[in-house]
């Protein structure tokens, strides 16, 4: 039986699939996840929050990693359908433990919200950084727990809020429309994972005039900016920045 509760009326680019996730799959997520994995705390970008906790060093996992391929491939698709946009498949996810009187602050997903890399201060960092390196288009959030009260994921501008059974995935445009922030878990333990879609789109148009060297090397399908990169661009870019 689902667990989900909504309030307010769910806005028309965001993403629900109940189910993504097979019991089995959640209980293999679970199993690995709860066990002697590290994890960190964090609470440097969002002063306002109390904190959470990301998971360290867990590459190293061959179950994980499988996990982690399985779900990517099977989400990647439905996206760009969903979405009618060309998406990077990102190597790297986020792995997010919340415990009783943990939340996170408003914020958005991406660096981009009005087509241009925003550079703000983060704490006392000198220089300022980005808020993200590789232009994120679409942000995913998957649940492998629902036994927790509170813990909604909530968006300011649109008076909304969610909390999705286990298993199932929500996805959002990573651009300040759809910030967000996470109410504070009041019992129970919230279990995420984080998946940000780089868009091919953003990172093509990044192109032509300045991105981050290593942006391929973070992505399982980089070629794709073939797709959208006008060939008379490519002999201005340098060729270490292209796949």
């Amino acid at each position: 039986m689902s667990k989900l509760i909504e309030n307010g009326s769910r806005p028309n680019q965001l993403m629900l699939l109940e189910n993504f996730l097979s019991i089995d799959e959640v209980g293999k997520f679970q199993k690995i996840l709860l066990s002697d994995m590290e994890w960190s705390e964090q609470t440097k970008y969002y002063p306002d929050a109390r904190k959470h906790y990301t998971l360290k060093n867990d590459w190293g996992n061959p179950d994980l990693i499988n996990l982690d391929k399985i779900m990517k491939d099977r989400l990647h698709p439905l996206l760009e359908s969903f979405y009618s946009e060309l998406l990077f498949i990102p190597k790297n996810l986020s792995y997010n433990r919340w415990m009783i009187g943990d939340s996170m602050g408003c914020h958005n997903d991406s660096g981009h919200p009005d087509g241009e890399l925003i550079i703000e201060k983060r704490g006392n960092e000198s220089p300022p950084v980005p808020i993200s390196e590789h232009l994120n288009e679409i942000a995913s959030v998957v649940y492998l727990t629902d036994e927790f009260d509170g813990g909604e994921i909530f968006f300011t501008n649109f008076n909304y809020s969610i909390k999705p059974s286990k298993g199932s995935v929500i996805s959002f445009p990573a651009n300040h429309f759809f910030s967000h922030g996470v109410n504070e878990l009041i019992s129970g333990e919230r279990l995420t994972v984080t998946i940000f879609w780089p868009g091919v789109k953003s990172v093509a148009l990044s192109l032509m005039s300045s991105v981050y060297g290593d942006w391929w090397q973070r992505v399982s399908n980089p070629e794709t900016i073939y797709k959208v990169l006008p060939k008379e661009c490519i002999p201005k870019i340098d060729s270490k920045i292209l796949p």
